[in-house]
């Protein structure tokens, strides 16, 4: 017993990453009063990390401080180009964007998706991460769309079609990883496109599109360029 204890604590998360978390979701609850609540979620998620680089926290050892500083990089790389990308089709678009007020909230998003991303693929593995995000992220769609079908039998299951390749990918991922992260790749791009996610004209426009591609799509295609950029070793063993 007091084994199991002893793991669950040096399991449980650091006191300032617990309190970040509350932050965070008393600043998401608390927008719907007034959206300057909302900066509250950027305290819980940037302050501790602020705090620790300052040197004013020191509850990270060297390895949670080099994954850190990994996923950093990673999302700084992929929310910088995206924005380069952004900036040159506002610009050249002859078309009026829908929804313009929403390109913080996409950047953010963007920024966060990679920054997760990173972060476990860092502490589980390419793996492990893809399977368990894969049925996290199915799951939460799933439920979302299920909620939002209503009481018709034939929404539940068109509702629950976009979800279906979160799970099946997830459960070959652990067998055939290369061949999975293959798939994900083909499936995310396949979805983008049928689904219209590059149109601006079409559902909420380009850019709110681009944000529901990035929960719906971000997740496939990230896992699958992290297991085909395995080692063939990792990917051969069992």
């Amino acid at each position: 017993m007091s084994r199991v204890i002893e793991q669950l604590q040096l399991r449980r998360p650091a006191t300032a990453t617990l309190a970040g978390a509350v932050l965070v979701v008393a600043g998401f609850l608390l927008a719907g009063v007034s959206w300057w609540f909302f900066i509250l979620s950027g305290a819980g998620a940037c302050g501790p990390g602020i705090l620790r680089e300052l040197g004013v926290l020191k509850d990270k050892d060297e390895f949670q401080r080099r994954a850190a500083h990994r996923a950093g990089y990673h999302a700084f790389l992929a929310t910088g180009f995206f924005g380069f990308v952004l900036v040159a089709l506002v610009r050249v678009t002859k078309s009026e964007l829908k929804n313009p007020a929403e390109l913080a909230t996409l950047m953010l998003a963007m920024l966060w998706l990679t920054w997760l991303l990173s972060s476990l693929m860092t502490f589980w593995g390419a793996r492990k991460a893809s399977t368990r995000l894969l049925l996290g992220f199915g799951a939460a769609w799933l439920a979302f769309a299920l909620a939002d079908a209503g009481r018709q039998p034939i929404g539940w299951l068109m509702a629950s079609l976009p979800a279906l390749p979160f799970f099946a990918l997830a459960l070959l991922a652990w067998r055939l990883p290369r061949l999975a992260g293959a798939l994900m790749v083909v499936v995310a791009t396949a979805m983008y496109l049928f689904m219209g996610y590059h149109r601006n004209d079409h559902m909420g426009g380009l850019i709110v599109n681009t944000g529901v591609a990035l929960l719906l799509c971000g997740p496939l295609l990230g896992c699958g360029t992290a297991l085909l950029s395995m080692r063939r070793e990792d990917a051969d063993a069992a």
